[in-house]
């Protein structure tokens, strides 16, 4: 059959996505033909070239990600949509989707009508199977893993069989939503390496201090045994507790053969492992994995929880070939850390691990939250001035969203559907209001959050004027960021 993936991904948001890589290894395995389409690369005329210069932290180097799409022509979705559906002709529509991009691919389809059937998978449709069901444009669901049931749906469609009996599988039969048993999770040694030449090249595209790599990302675990309450990895856990653990990883051998087929395959020496924390790994796996790493000569960034920080991991991961760590600091605060995250470690515990990692000349990006619970100006200033103490060499920060069957969005009772059961985007967070500051303060301070970090206190005055909305404090902000760039 004829199987048309669609990645519905933000503008420029490049790394190759491991489950349609994966899941297009196993069909083409079985004889079926893909393609994909990949929102990444489709230049449309609302995109904000400005704000994705401005958002850039990667030091100057012999071209851009913006240099390699300069050329592209723009086009609407729902132009680049009808063309490969008009060129590919696919038998099936496979999407895989989380709850921040859902309102916009079932938009996408139902303005368009595709005559052939359609899938969903991922993270949303497993934790609301009957949300996403609920709408006409989509047939099936796979609810957990889609390895083994995306084979034998095309199997059952294709020559005409039942396939009601498909375990994970998620349907409609007279307008009632059937939700299917699960299986047990997959084996992950006997999946193939993934498929990264389904998709543009660009993907590949890995600037790290001033030089280009090519690189994408990589997992060698699924799942994660922490409780944090901002992610939906507790009620998963708890969803899919019959299929077997929930965090599991594949061998060191197998990991160690990908990667090598990858760097043969597509010049790959850069990965980003997505791990949640790669250092949650039993000490026997890392000093089998370190021995075949090392033979390999490749560079990677990963995950890592500060309290799984030894200087002994440490000294493996750098056998391995790692160059980058991103650390969850979430908040400065150790009080709403743990009562509100569930996140146990201490400042202490934080500052040693992110100096170890500096010790051994690993760059260390930091992971920071902003608008949680209770949080007031003077917490996120505690957040900053951690940062800042600890000279780390980046900040990503998030406003944080209470995704569905998270702990954080039924303790609070939080509803992502607004009036007219859309979506609420994340791009508009903030109105949750769950921190004692208005909802524009919380945006601006996320704004604002690595000037203050970067900036010498001297200069915070002129920081805080660049916080406002208006077009003064716009070009403030920008000349700031340049300023903070040399």
């Amino acid at each position: 059959m004829r199987v048309l993936f669609i990645h519905p991904n933000d503008y420029l948001s490049i790394g190759i996505p491991t489950g349609i890589s994966l899941l297009s290894a196993i069909l083409k395995q079985n004889g079926h033909i893909v393609d994909v389409l990949d929102f990444t690369f489709i230049k449309t005329k609302e995109q904000n070239k400005d704000e994705i210069k401005e958002s850039s932290k990667f030091l100057p180097t012999e071209y851009t990600l913006e240099d390699l799409v300069a050329d592209d022509p723009f086009i609407t979705l729902e132009e680049a949509f009808k063309q490969k559906i008009m060129l590919f002709k696919p038998d099936i529509l496979a999407v895989s989707v989380m709850t921040g991009h859902f309102d916009r691919i079932i938009e996408l389809l139902e303005k368009n009508q595709p005559s052939c059937k359609t899938i969903f998978g991922g993270v949303h449709p497993t934790i609301s199977p009957y949300e996403t069901l609920k709408h006409e444009v989509v047939d099936f669901i796979c609810v957990g893993e889609g390895e083994e049931l995306i084979v034998e749906l095309l199997d059952a469609l294709e020559n005409g069989k039942d396939f009601k009996s498909i375990k994970n599988l998620g349907y409609k039969e007279n307008g009632v939503i059937k939700i299917n048993d699960l299986r047990p999770f997959v084996n992950m040694d006997d999946l193939p390496t993934p498929d990264w030449g389904l998709f543009d090249k660009r993907h590949l595209f890995r600037p790290y201090r001033g030089k280009i790599y090519n690189g994408s990302f990589y997992i060698m675990s699924r799942g994660c045994p922490e409780n944090c309450t901002y992610c939906v990895n507790y009620s998963l856990r708890e969803k899919l507790k019959k299929c077997g653990r929930y965090f599991r990883y594949q061998s060191p051998e197998t990991t160690v053969k990908q990667l090598k087929e990858l760097k043969e395959n597509f010049n790959a020496t850069w990965f980003k492992f997505a791990d949640d924390s790669i250092l949650l790994f039993k000490l026997d796996y890392l000093k089998k994995l370190a021995k075949g790493l090392k033979l390999l000569n490749i560079n990677f960034g990963c995950s890592i929880r500060p309290e799984t920080v030894t200087e002994e991991k440490i000294l493996l991961l750098k056998e391995m070939g790692i160059v980058s760590a991103s650390v969850g600091i979430e908040s400065g605060n150790e009080h709403i850390r743990k009562e509100e995250l569930k996140r146990y470690m201490t400042n202490d515990m934080i500052i040693r691990a992110i100096e170890l990692l500096k010790k051994h000349d690993i760059r260390v990006s930091t992971f920071n939250m902003l608008g949680l619970p209770s949080e007031t100006r003077e917490n996120v200033f505690e957040t900053i001035r951690l940062n800042k103490k600890l000279n780390v060499d980046s900040t990503n920060n998030y406003i944080v969203y209470p995704y569905p069957l998270t702990e954080l969005s039924m303790k609070y009772n939080l509803n992502i559907y607004d009036k007219n059961g859309k979506i609420i985007p994340v791009s508009q967070v903030s109105i949750f209001s769950l921190s004692k500051m208005p909802p524009s303060e919380v945006e601006s301070l996320q704004k604002t959050f690595e000037l203050y970090v970067r900036l010498p206190e001297e200069m915070w005055p002129i920081i805080k004027i660049a916080e406002k909305t208006d077009e003064t404090a716009n070009e403030l902000r920008k000349a700031l960021l340049q300023y903070n760039l040399k």
